[in-house]
């Protein structure tokens, strides 16, 4: 506990010194760009300071990793890598339809129409909403 607490400490530490490269906001009263990763840091380097105070006690378990979670981390590797080429469209339905599948979630049509109805979400929020561009891919510009 106390040594990954000082991993922590010292990468929190290191991002936080890089954010602080960041340009403050001309006007008076706005937030910096910089404000909310400066404040998640600090929060971070806190907990750490306390977990190195003070270790959680307990009996030691050892983890392992299961198939089905090594898969979905597999999957979401594979969607970023491709999900320029491709396209945002063309692989989110994909993705959120075998995401459940591996996970041991066998109804199709749920599986289905909760990819679709996500990626509809997803493009309303972002591209109507927010004015975001997602990844054409081969559905081209």
């Amino acid at each position: 506990d106390r040594l990954f607490a000082l991993v922590l400490i010292v990468l929190a530490s290191i991002f936080y010194a890089l954010i602080g490269s960041l340009e403050d906001p001309y006007s008076p009263g706005a937030l910096a760009a910089s404000t909310y990763p400066r404040l998640i840091l600090i929060c971070i380097i806190a907990l750490s300071c306390l977990l190195i105070i003070r270790p959680v006690s307990g009996e030691q378990e050892t983890s392992t990793i299961s198939i089905k979670a090594l898969a979905v981390i597999l999957l979401a590797a594979g969607y970023i890598v491709l999900v320029e080429s491709l396209g945002f469209f063309v692989l989110t339905p994909v993705f959120l339809f075998f995401v459940p599948l591996v996970s041991g979630y066998r109804q199709h049509v749920v599986n289905a129409t909760s990819a679709v109805l996500v990626t509809a979400a997803l493009y309303a929020v972002f591209v109507l909403v927010l004015n975001i561009p997602l990844p054409a891919g081969l559905l081209g510009d």
